[in-house]
């Protein structure tokens, strides 16, 4: 009787081959079905980003408007030259500023509109840089004012209304002789 309470007392205690599952495979199949929805919802927003162009960390795109952009950026740009500039400053000093500079402008038609405004943009420049003190043009951040100030000049010469012809305008030289 006594190896019978003992046979009794070790499959009480947890004998692995008289127990019972207790529903371990209920939480691992709701793991598996959560992970399979995280990696399907995934994988969606993947498709959507690369079928719509979409790109949030910036680098290349590939949709529509970046095949219009790559496509427009490969066209080189068109400069036109613009004739030297030489003017007196503002101020009682007697200072000249001697200028030349290129418009890069939107393409060739915006080029011939700038041939035909040319007397208007330049009467409009020169009024812009001579009413500029030495202190105002001497410093970089001076130049790179000027140069935006002078683009806008030139696009409002041009009559262009919301259109800019000119996208940009670079100094090829800019001398600032003192008396």
């Amino acid at each position: 009787m006594a190896e019978e309470k003992k046979v009794a007392e070790k499959s009480a205690k947890g004998d692995p081959a008289n127990e019972k599952p207790h529903g371990g495979g209920n939480k691992l199949i709701m793991i598996v079905l959560v992970l399979l929805v995280v990696m399907i919802g995934g994988l969606g927003g993947l498709g959507y980003l690369l079928l719509t162009g979409h790109n949030p960390l910036g680098g290349q795109q590939n949709g529509p408007q970046a095949q219009q952009q790559q496509k427009h950026s490969e066209t080189p740009p068109v400069f036109s030259k613009l004739d030297t500039f030489v003017v007196n400053l503002a101020g009682p000093s007697g200072t000249l500023l001697q200028v030349d500079l290129q418009a890069e402008l939107a393409d060739a038609a915006a080029q011939q509109r700038l041939t035909d405004y040319m007397p208007k943009v330049r009467s409009a420049v020169i009024l812009l840089l001579s009413a500029k003190t030495p202190e105002e043009i001497s410093s970089p951040e001076g130049k790179m004012k000027l140069k935006n100030q002078i683009k806008q000049v030139i696009n409002g010469a041009m009559d262009s209304g919301e259109e800019e012809p000119v996208k940009n305008v670079v100094f090829t030289s800019f001398i600032v002789q003192n008396p």
